[in-house]
């Protein structure tokens, strides 16, 4: 397998769209990395630039330590799966398997050994000899990763390959392709806009918006720890509460003040908004950083008018708003809550972000 290094990549289309400005990313051997991000945050064309589908406007792409800017993608020894699994449909799902090996002139013995050994992997022997017409959906999907394997790729490209799927087989073949990763250790880089699958799958995830990659870390670091609100607000379901507040400074506290409630802040997040003393921030918290309380709590709680109540079955998800704000609170589903009713919770301030309400950086993380 392979290390993938781009250094300072840039992609600007004709017109002066610039899709993806200054991509440093370090892939190492092995390792799956996640690209995700909204539509059109510039994923898809960094992954399709490692392919060599796109040009790279200036900047560096190194795959196993070899510069492949110039390199035509046949040479640059990696296997895409598309989203739409590009089979040939007039061609049985084993010739599907075998045509990128036989267009490389491999004998007739090596391509069936390798067939038959991705056909093992992704169980589907038993439909080598039917066509793409006679598939279901996770079927044609797992053809399209077998072509890939039988290959021996040094690096496995994925562009958003389960979105054609139903939730359900999505979730399956989540784990299948994470199983497969494990089994083949191979360098493998995804993209998706579902930040469910990069949190699940991932070893490293990569967040962009607007062509900039905003942070890359390992899933729960992101989660954590985002270095700002977008990434914040994007890693996660339900995503971050965000709210604006007031620091002020009261009786020797710090308190934020965000117009119908007060919070204490105190210890490392106290010093971090001190600066902040008569200005405003965004108030971050998770949905499941929330405790009920049947009652106020001077200083630690928050009165919110309950609205939308979402029974899961495992949890419950309450949705609310103070008289200027929306929020959403994760709670146990043996509490129960009425619309209209007037519900109490306590955040957890030593998990709550704080954000500059002008750069949009979280200003309270180690």
């Amino acid at each position: 397998m392979a290390t993938v290094e781009l250094k300072n990549v840039n992609k600007v289309y004709d017109g002066g769209v610039h899709a993806v400005k200054h991509a440093n990313i370090t892939i190492q051997d092995k390792e799956f990395v996640v690209l995700v991000g909204p539509s059109g945050c510039g994923k898809t064309t960094t992954l399709r630039m490692v392919a060599g589908l796109e040009d790279i406007s200036s900047g560096e792409l190194y795959i196993d330590g070899k510069l492949v800017n110039d390199v035509p993608p046949k040479d640059r020894d990696i296997a895409m799966v598309f989203q739409n699994y590009a089979l040939y449909p007039h061609m049985t799902v084993f010739d599907n398997m075998a045509f990128g090996l036989k267009i490389r002139k491999y004998d007739k013995e090596e391509i069936q050994k390798r067939v038959d050994e991705a056909a093992e992997i992704l169980e589907i022997k038993e439909l080598l000899e039917r066509r793409p017409k006679q598939l279901s959906g996770g079927q044609r999907q797992r053809v399209a990763v077998g072509r890939a394997i039988v290959r021996h790729p040094k690096v496995f490209l994925f562009d958003e390959p389960l979105s054609n799927l139903d939730a359900k087989l999505r979730v399956q073949m989540r784990a299948e392709i994470s199983s497969l990763h494990t089994r083949l250790q191979a360098t493998m880089i995804y993209v998706t806009h579902d930040q469910v699958e990069a949190m699940t799958m991932g070893d490293k995830i990569v967040v962009m918006k607007d062509g900039v990659i905003q942070q890359i870390g390992d899933p729960l670091t992101l989660y954590n720890k985002p270095v700002n609100r977008f990434v914040a607000g994007f890693m996660g379901s339900p995503p971050m509460n965000f709210m604006n507040v007031e620091v002020k400074e009261e009786g020797g506290k710090i308190v934020i003040d965000e117009g119908t409630f007060k919070l204490n802040v105190e210890g490392k997040n106290a010093e971090a908004i001190k600066p902040y003393v008569g200005k405003s921030m965004v108030f971050g918290y998770r949905a499941e950083d929330l405790v009920y309380s049947d009652k106020a709590v001077d200083g630690k709680s928050m009165a919110v008018t309950v609205g939308v109540i979402e029974p899961l079955g495992a949890e419950t998800h309450v949705y609310g708003s103070t008289e200027k704000h929306q929020m959403i609170a994760r709670v146990d589903p043996h509490i129960t809550f009425n619309v209209g009713d007037t519900a109490h919770f306590k955040p957890d301030m030593e998990k709550v972000i704080f954000f500059d309400l002008e750069t949009d950086d979280a200003v309270n993380l180690d």
